[in-house]
């Protein structure tokens, strides 16, 4: 139940009553690991949904043509992303991929980039929300971050920015952030939120509250009008007031301020500040007859001068090794693709002319800079005791 003191008063005379389950992982069908096989791969996947021949208009996305670094197609599957502080969640929560004869997978691209796409799933029944998650959520689920869940009162400074590539059909669907308010954290108690608060940043025309409640309430730093679209007496399948914003105009490349969302409802209801933010949650709800295909290139998150990066600006969560390294005269490649730089001369294997190349350049500065190229005798430093291991590899 809703114990917060201000819940009575945030639905006003504007609200609406209508049914959101709670989007809980524990709430769907059990997953059988026998049974992920079932699961197309994504290129299979590609194939199989005729995205090649342009039916989901997926030729320009990042990893359309190769096999993923990672992907999960299993019921609320999990792929760390952004250097491991955001989880990508294949959230099924309104119509199960395993009950259901449809496929959707999410994905992690070895530049960083990331996403998620589905076939088109059956009619009625309530959305799914494969998305991004930076911290907690009510029900426990955490990405390990040391900035959420926060007190409301504790943050002045929230912003999110995205790149985001959308390419979806169908019928309703949106983009949209959000997170939750709670009484306490998760690791204390769960499911003590008494406010979902969503900004919605795309949408079908499908896609409609009946109309806007207060359009333009606010116009924020960065330039967006923020319309407030409505409220709803449930959220999640719970007693939790439901706050639906959106970007007046819709938003996929750009920057937005969400601490102007938490001024709003201080202002306009008076909510506590001592309330918990659970975090941060971008994704896609799409309801039946929808098919799409989304790449996260940015998502960033600043809280309170803290700014967790994710995409192919910030990489996988690792640094990339080189594909070649200058070094004097020679370019030189891994050929056994082991992170080893071995092969200087460039014919695709290890002869005496590399072990000669790499003894007269080890103090080269692109040697001694990239050890863990050049390291071959695994004492993490370019040492005569690498030359001497790449002497015995020939």
């Amino acid at each position: 139940m809703n114990s917060n003191p201000h819940a009575d008063n945030t639905d006003g005379d504007r609200t609406e009553t209508t049914d959101h389950p709670q989007r809980d992982p524990d709430a769907a069908a059990s997953h059988d690991d026998g049974e992920t096989s079932r699961a197309l791969s994504r290129r299979r996947f590609v194939q199989a949904t005729g995205a090649t021949a342009g039916a989901l208009a997926l030729g320009g996305t990042a990893v359309a043509g190769a096999q993923p670094l990672e992907e999960t197609c299993e019921s609320f599957g999990e792929i760390d992303v952004g250097d491991g502080d955001f989880l990508l969640i294949n959230n099924d929560w309104g119509e199960s991929v395993e009950d259901s004869g449809f496929e959707m997978c999410s994905w992690l691209a070895e530049d960083g980039s990331y996403g998620y796409e589905w076939t088109t799933r059956p009619d009625g029944g309530e959305p799914n929300y494969p998305q991004v998650l930076l911290g907690t959520k009510p029900w426990g689920d955490d990405s390990d971050v040391g900035s959420f869940p926060v007190q409301r009162g504790d943050i002045d400074e929230l912003t999110l920015e995205v790149d985001i590539d959308l390419n979806v059909s169908g019928g309703e669907w949106n983009l949209a952030e959000e997170w939750w308010l709670m009484e306490q954290p998760p690791d204390q108690q769960i499911e003590t939120h008494t406010h979902e608060i969503m900004l919605v940043l795309e949408w079908s025309d499908e896609h409609s509250h009946g109309g806007v409640d207060e359009p333009g309430v606010w116009t924020d730093q960065f330039g967006n009008e923020i319309d407030y679209w409505t409220v709803y007496s449930g959220g999640g399948g719970t007693d939790a007031a439901f706050h639906i914003f959106r970007v007046s105009g819709g938003l996929t490349t750009g920057q937005v301020d969400l601490s102007e969302i938490i001024d709003f409802m201080s202002e306009r209801y008076g909510l506590s500040e001592d309330l918990w933010v659970s975090g941060i949650e971008v994704g896609n709800e799409y309801w039946g007859g929808v098919q799409g295909d989304v790449t996260y290139n940015t998502l960033d998150v600043t809280v309170n001068g803290t700014t967790y990066e994710s995409g192919s600006d910030a990489g996988d969560g690792s640094d990339p090794e080189p594909e070649s390294i200058e070094v004097g005269e020679y370019e030189t490649q891994d050929s056994t693709d082991d992170g080893l730089h071995n092969d200087f001369t460039g014919d695709g294997e290890t002869t005496h002319d590399d072990v000669t190349a790499f003894f007269e350049n080890l103090e080269d500065e692109s040697v001694q800079n990239n050890p863990e190229a050049f390291d071959f005798a695994g004492n993490d430093e370019v040492s005569f005791a690498d030359v001497v291991d790449l002497l015995r590899q020939v």
